[in-house]
């Protein structure tokens, strides 16, 4: 480890779209096998499940951790909390006083911490199971600005299909992780399911009845249509993206060397603005992230 030349992570883990610059440097991080991360003065779920995944991803394709070091005390408070050290992923040699841990009050408790998904089915279902119940103990503090019966079901039904998808196609395990949190003056609630596996576009090579022009085309027809590379119809990623819809919130989905950004809060003439980007530096397995309020 070349630990006097560590690889600065940019301040980029605010929000899915900013943390493709992460990904573009993945490269070099695999290289150097240090990160400082000095620099980083905000992390959301979706970055940091996905900062996760390119730690694992390092650890399949060269058996040894990522070293991550200057970890700003806000930062190391955050990943403490949200049990990102607990995962075994990172090397850590930095350690941070007892008394400056965050509280776990009920009255923080706008979170689900991140919990790993199995990639077998039985032992995926109890696990889902524990995530939903623990939601619904939580969502009146996680949903408080949008809080009804309704939105807890709907949530109830995104976390089943979407940890379902993990064990059933991507071939991995995953990771989940929720939270409420504020932005200025905006308040913004975010759910993240991610996996490094196959993917979204190898899952459908055996299917050869559904047609596609590009990587993102075919997530776009995922979200819209009701297919599965698994059964003669699947309703998973369709009916995810009607309730997100119904929530007027956003749904950006991630696979490979594409993405979806579908944001329903901002209508085009009744239908949703609609981002799909091809080409994008390789990055193992499918992340998905819905938000609310941003």
């Amino acid at each position: 480890m070349t630990v006097d030349n560590p690889i600065i992570l940019p301040n980029k883990l605010r929000d899915p779209f900013l943390f493709e610059e992460v990904i573009d440097i993945q490269e070099g991080i695999y290289r150097n096998s240090v990160i400082d991360l000095s620099k980083i003065s905000f992390i959301e779920p979706y970055s940091m499940i996905s900062l996760l995944l390119l730690g694992k991803n390092h650890i399949r394709s060269k058996g040894e951790k990522i070293k991550m070091i200057n970890i700003p005390i806000s930062i190391h408070q955050y990943f403490i909390r949200m049990d990102f050290l607990k995962t075994g992923i990172f090397e850590v040699s930095e350690k941070i006083n007892k008394d400056m841990l965050l509280k776990r009050s009920p009255l923080s408790r706008r979170i689900i911490e991140i919990t790993e998904i199995p990639n077998k089915e039985r032992e995926s279902i109890v696990v889902i199971t524990d995530v939903i119940s623990l939601f619904r103990k939580r969502a009146s503090n996680i949903l408080k600005y949008w809080i009804s019966d309704r939105i807890i079901d709907y949530f109830v039904t995104v976390i089943s299909e979407l940890c379902q998808n993990i064990f059933e196609h991507s071939l991995d395990s995953g990771y989940l992780a929720m939270q409420t949190y504020s932005v200025g003056k905006e308040n913004i609630f975010r759910l993240v399911i991610s996996d490094s596996g196959i993917g979204i576009r190898r899952s459908f090579e055996e299917n050869i009845n559904v047609e596609y022009s590009s990587p993102a085309g075919l997530m776009e027809k995922a979200i819209f249509t009701p297919i599965s590379s698994k059964r003669e119809f699947g309703y998973g990623l369709c009916q995810v993206n009607e309730i997100v819809e119904r929530l007027r919130g956003t749904l950006f989905i991630r696979s490979e060397n594409a993405s979806i950004t579908a944001l329903y809060h901002r209508k085009n003439k009744g239908a949703p603005f609609l981002f799909l980007k091809n080409n994008l530096s390789v990055f193992c397995g499918t992340q998905i992230s819905i938000s609310l309020g941003g």
